[in-house]
């Protein structure tokens, strides 16, 4: 099996775990800390499985900067808006998922996220149902196809700050 074909095969592991997070965050606005965790502990699996035993406390770091920096991103937003515009599950999913990518795939992942989220609301608007700026949309979906379009990034070799630039 061709090293590819085994990165895109990767790409679709978590699926067992996203699909549920997507599913409840549609109907319920959270993403469950058990989803979370098992997200976390497989991507700190893989990471071992991957690139051997010293992988997994580094995959660990990396997600909790990541938790860090997206913490922080959502309390400014909430002091500066009134509002919380970043579910804390949805934190918690960014950093389960830092454990896949790592923090270079980091940049991948938001994008697809924040583009589809984005194309969302556009087809929202043009349904003609009302999408501003109070539009609540859970981002779980989103971050869950971020996710993935990360690992296949990196599946197919490609360079996350090439693709990052050319989209963004």
């Amino acid at each position: 099996m061709s090293a590819a074909l085994l990165g895109l095969l990767l790409a679709l592991l978590p699926l067992p775990l996203t699909l549920p997070a997507c599913l409840i965050d549609l109907r319920s606005r959270i993403i469950p800390d058990g989803l979370n965790l098992g997200l976390l502990g497989l991507g700190l699996a893989v990471a071992a499985w991957r690139d051997g035993s010293g992988a997994a406390p580094l995959a660990l770091a990396q997600a909790a900067c990541a938790y860090g920096l997206f913490y922080g991103l959502r309390a400014l937003h909430a002091r500066a808006t009134g509002r919380i515009g970043l579910g804390l599950g949805d934190v918690k999913f960014i950093a389960a998922a830092t454990a896949w990518t790592g923090l270079a795939g980091l940049p991948v992942l938001i994008l697809a996220a924040s583009l589809s989220a984005l194309a969302a609301v556009g087809a929202l608007a043009l349904a003609g149902r009302p999408a501003g700026r109070d539009t609540a949309l859970p981002f779980g979906p989103f971050l869950a196809l971020g996710l993935h379009v990360g690992l296949a990034v990196m599946a197919l070799g490609l360079d996350a700050d090439r693709v990052v630039g050319a989209i963004g």
